[in-house]
């Protein structure tokens, strides 16, 4: 899973970092409530990891944030604090579980996997932007009825530009997708990844699904 984690303790963050990286997850690490606030709704996770007393906003501030911009995510709270009133509180914001600090790394481990699975929302079997679709059982594209190959990687970053088609997926987005969050990815590594990608889903006369976004990423086009 990729997981969020907003939490100001650097100690404490690094240490759930490392035990999720340990589990097979992909991490992202936001020490602040106002940064963690704008990740949580604007790339996708899923489980999120919030603290309560953060810099910038607190965590029931980011919690209503996130349910009022219909976010889904599952959300496991962890703080400090642990009086009822607290509990019910983040709750009845839409938390979707609560640890109290301090608590044993296994303990956080087990209840990232639970929320994690009950946050299980269905997808739609197939993506289709124009006359190219991606088949989610599958796990295969399609152009014009025939199949394209791809390797597990192209799979997953076609995936995301496809689900995010029109908007501009980032580089580093694009990177924690196939690669995994920190990974040490050269530039011309993913720029001959994307490459390989058109190759295979663009027509020849046709201008390419897949657009440069100078400094920043890749976007998928919708129109042909």
């Amino acid at each position: 899973m990729n997981v969020l984690i907003i939490e100001d303790d650097k100690r404490i963050a690094n240490v759930l970092r490392m035990g999720l990286l340990e589990d097979g997850h992909q991490v992202e690490l936001s020490y602040r409530g106002d940064e963690g606030r704008d990740l949580i709704t604007s790339e996708v996770f899923d489980v999120a990891v919030l603290d309560i007393m953060l810099p910038g906003a607190d965590g029931f501030t980011i919690l209503k944030h996130a349910r009022a911009a219909k976010c889904a995510v599952p959300i496991l709270m962890i703080t400090a604090k642990d009086s009822m009133m607290d509990i019910v509180h983040g709750l009845d914001l839409g938390a979707d579980d609560y640890l109290a600090k301090p608590f044993h790394l296994e303990v956080f481990l087990a209840r990232v996997r639970a929320v994690g699975r009950r946050g299980d929302i269905p997808q739609l079997p197939q993506l289709s932007t124009g006359s190219l679709s991606l088949d989610r059982n599958m796990r295969m594209a399609l152009r014009g009825g025939a199949q394209i190959d791809l390797t597990r990687k192209e799979y997953v970053i076609l995936e995301l530009l496809m689900r995010r088609a029109n908007q501009v997926v980032t580089r580093d987005q694009i990177i924690n997708a196939g690669w995994g969050y920190d990974a040490d990815v050269r530039d011309n590594t993913l720029d001959f990844l994307i490459h390989s990608i058109r190759q295979k889903i663009d027509q020849k006369g046709r201008p390419s699904m897949i657009r440069t976004v100078r400094s920043l990423g890749y976007s998928m086009v919708t129109s042909e």
